[in-house]
C-alpha cells in the first residue's frame, strides 16, 4: 500500500458500500431489536445522552473544537494540528448537506422510544459526524503516534467519548444503530486516510 491514493480509494469503496445500503432500507436488521436493548437499560436518558448530544451543535462545540485543536498539537505536533483543522472545515460546512444524498428517515416513534421531534434525515448523523472528526481524530493520532504522551489513555478517551455520542444518539431515539456506528467507520475511515499523508506513515 505505498501509492498515496490506496487508502482514498479504500474509503471510496467503504462510501459507496455503506451509502448504497442506507439508501436502500430505512433501518438494518436488528436496528430495532439494538436500539430497544440501548433504551432498555437506560429507561431515562434525558440525564446523560442529553448533555452529551449538547456537545455538537453551538454552544457545546466550541469547547469542544478548542479542546481537542489543543490536544490535536499535543498529541501529533503541528501535521496533526492541520488534519483536525481540515477535517473540522469540511465537517462544519459540508457535513449535513450529505443527508440528503442517502435521504434515510428517522426512527419511526411506532418502533422505538424517540424523545421530542428529531427531523430532517437519519443518516450520517451529523453529531456523531462532529464528535469523530474531531474526538475520533485525536483518538487516531494517537494510535499513530507511538511517542505521543500518555497515548493508550488518549486513545480510552477520545474513542470512548466517540462511542458514548454512539449510544446517546440510540437511547434519544434520534437514529438507528447502524445510523450512528456506520458514521463513525465512515467518518473515520477517511480520517485515516487522511492521516496516512498528512503524518506520512506506512
Amino acid at each position: 500500500m505505498r501509492s498515496p491514493w490506496m487508502p482514498f480509494a479504500i474509503a471510496a469503496a467503504v462510501t459507496i458500500l455503506i451509502g448504497a445500503g442506507v439508501a436502500m432500507e430505512p433501518y438494518f436488521a436488528g436496528d430495532v431489536q439494538v436500539a430497544r436493548a440501548i433504551q432498555a437499560v437506560s429507561p431515562d436518558p434525558g440525564w446523560w445522552a442529553t448533555p452529551i448530544s449538547r456537545l455538537a451543535p453551538a454552544p457545546g462545540k466550541y469547547y469542544v473544537m478548542a479542546i481537542t485543536i489543543v490536544a490535536a498539537f499535543f498529541v501529533g505536533g503541528v501535521r496533526g494540528l492541520a488534519l483536525l483543522i481540515g477535517c473540522l472545515l469540511l465537517e462544519q460546512y459540508g457535513a449535513e448537506h450529505t443527508k440528503a444524498w442517502f435521504a434515510r428517515p428517522r426512527p419511526s416513534p411506532e418502533l422505538i422510544n424517540v424523545v421530542g421531534r428529531p427531523s430532517g434525515f437519519s443518516f450520517p448523523s451529523t453529531t456523531i459526524t462532529f464528535f469523530a472528526v474531531t474526538f475520533g481524530t485525536v483518538g487516531l493520532l494517537a494510535a499513530k503516534q507511538r511517542k505521543a504522551p500518555n497515548r493508550m489513555l488518549v486513545m480510552v478517551l477520545m474513542f470512548g467519548t466517540v462511542i458514548a455520542g454512539c449510544l446517546a444518539r440510540v437511547a434519544l431515539g434520534a437514529h438507528w444503530p447502524s445510523d450512528v456506528f456506520l458514521t463513525s467507520a465512515l467518518v473515520l475511515t477517511w480520517i485515516w486516510a487522511a492521516a496516512r499523508v498528512v503524518l506520512k506513515t506506512s
